[in-house]
């Protein structure tokens, strides 16, 4: 194991600290860091594999608070839309994917950091709508989780409801993700056993951040996270895009 797995070890505990604590932010922050050193088309697959052992591994505490009827609307559009994301991680580029999924992750972030709540009526279209949506940054970026948990909290659901209906979520959109990823042979032996390795960091992480859920205040660290995401993917379109300028330079002339 070279440097850059220790390093995504360290990467994957801290934020395996901040799944444990705000039930949300684990894939974007490995994605958003990961992705800085490793190609996406291997972060993306271990994450998948990642999020659905956090989520089993909080699920058997947390299951009971979730709210199940938006979860299956919200489900259902990921299922439709995730294929059409791992098209994409496929067909372009390592530089167009870095470019794409740090364009995401700011966006987003932002979005998160504005406050910004949904004021329209709240029906089965809107989860729907909202699935499809994450779908499509699920299965290019393993992000899926940020444009849901911004739209379940501007929904004002209280936040143990939140967190437990975002780990429900995390494991099904996951598991989409895993089974889409797989019918483009993305999955190969030595990614499944790094994945693996890269349990017990996160594990570690997941429970020392649910030590921190019951003492730390909530919105602080939301707001840490959300600034640590602009940064990590203000540093991912800098350099995708000074790749993409170097590998094209009849671009600028």
């Amino acid at each position: 194991m070279d440097y850059e797995w220790l390093l995504l070890s360290l990467i994957v505990a801290l934020a395996g600290v901040v799944r444990g604590c705000i039930g949300f932010g684990f894939s974007a922050l490995v994605v958003a860091s990961a992705a800085l050193f490793m190609p996406p088309a291997t972060v993306v697959p271990m994450v998948a594999i990642l999020e659905i052992v956090a989520s089993i591994h909080m699920a058997a505490s947390t299951w009971r608070q979730a709210a199940f009827r938006p979860l299956l609307y919200l489900l259902a559009g990921t299922a439709i839309a995730t294929p059409l994301g791992v098209y994409a991680l496929v067909l372009l580029s390592a530089t167009d994917i870095r470019l794409l999924l740090s364009g995401l992750i700011f966006i987003l972030s932002l979005l998160l950091l504005s406050g910004w709540q949904y004021r329209g009526v709240v029906t089965k279209s809107s989860y729907l709508s909202m699935g499809l949506f994450a779908g499509i940054c699920n299965g290019s970026s393993a992000v899926g989780g940020l444009p849901v948990a911004t739209f379940l909290a501007s929904v004002r659901m209280s936040m143990p409801q939140l967190r437990a209906t975002l780990v429900l979520f995390f494991f099904g959109a996951d598991l989409i993700l895993i089974l889409s990823v797989s019918a483009h042979d993305l999955y190969h032996q030595s990614l499944v056993i790094y994945s693996a390795i890269m349990v017990l960091p996160m594990a570690l992480g997941i429970q020392i951040g649910t030590v921190f859920f019951h003492k730390l205040n909530e919105r602080h660290l939301r707001r840490a996270v959300i600034a640590l995401l602009l940064l990590l993917s203000l540093t991912g379109l800098v350099r995708g895009l000074l790749g993409y300028l170097s590998a094209n330079p009849w671009f600028y002339g």
